[in-house]
């Protein structure tokens, strides 16, 4: 017999329905940058002076990005001509 009256039992409590409180899962992204003034774009960080960029599923130090866009400038313009 408890010395204080019955033991402690909490009601259970319905589990809540997940609802989003943002209607940004609704909007295309194009939308979403008008709106918001998003601009998305490829991850960049800097570790010690290096910057590294995400791109095509492989991180690219700054330098071969260079290069990259060095040989895509020559490309169109090979085009043009």
């Amino acid at each position: 017999m408890p010395l204080f009256g019955n033991t402690f039992s909490p009601k259970k409590i319905p589990p809540r329905k997940s609802a989003s409180l943002s209607s940004l899962h609704t909007l295309d992204r194009s939308t979403r940058e008008i709106e918001l003034g998003l601009e998305y774009g490829p991850p960049v960080m800097n570790i010690g002076g290096q910057v590294l960029k995400f791109e095509e599923g492989q991180w690219i130090t700054e330098y071969h990005l260079m290069e990259k866009e060095v040989e895509e400038v020559k490309t169109q313009h090979r085009r043009k001509k």
